[in-house]
């Protein structure tokens, strides 16, 4: 492949798959994000996909920096990572099993804080680039948290 063919593949492909998966996960969201009772500081549910779009951009984008160093290493993980974030919708609203969604959201902090610390290593621009979503998975962390605790009895 051509290296400008490469480089968008490689920035567009977390966007697209992120798409698929929330489309064949999240039917329902909308009426359960409704019913369940929120943490403080919760978003409306109208944040998530415009903030998810930019995240797999930036996700992409910073990959695609990696790639272009030839470091194999960090894409693997970084792969591997995208796999672990694209469960959590399933988890969380395609089997509403809100405790291993919890599990699932320190899996995903976990390799996204490696992934990081390996990109930011191969590229600091790549690392800079992953700092609104090292952020945005910290809040969506406690969001699970909080939303599994105040409504562990349903």
């Amino acid at each position: 492949m051509k290296p400008i063919i490469q480089f968008v593949f490689h920035l567009v492909t977390p966007l697209i798959l992120g798409k698929t998966v929330g489309k064949l996960s999240t039917k329902s969201a909308p009426r359960q994000y409704k019913k369940l009772k929120q943490p403080p500081f919760a978003p409306p549910r109208k944040i998530f996909a415009p903030m998810w779009t930019f995240l797999y951009l930036t996700m992409g984008l910073a990959h695609a920096l990696v790639k272009r160093k030839g470091d194999r290493g960090a894409s693997r993980l970084f792969k591997v990572h995208l796999m672990i974030n694209y469960t959590w919708s399933f988890l969380f609203f395609r089997l509403r099993k809100r405790q291993l969604a919890l599990v699932n959201s320190i899996m995903i902090w976990v390799t996204m804080y490696a992934v990081l610390v390996k990109f930011f290593k191969v590229s600091r621009l790549a690392g800079i680039i992953l700092l609104p979503y090292t952020l945005w998975t910290t809040f969506a962390a406690y969001l699970t948290l909080g939303s599994w605790y105040l409504n562990r009895e349903k």
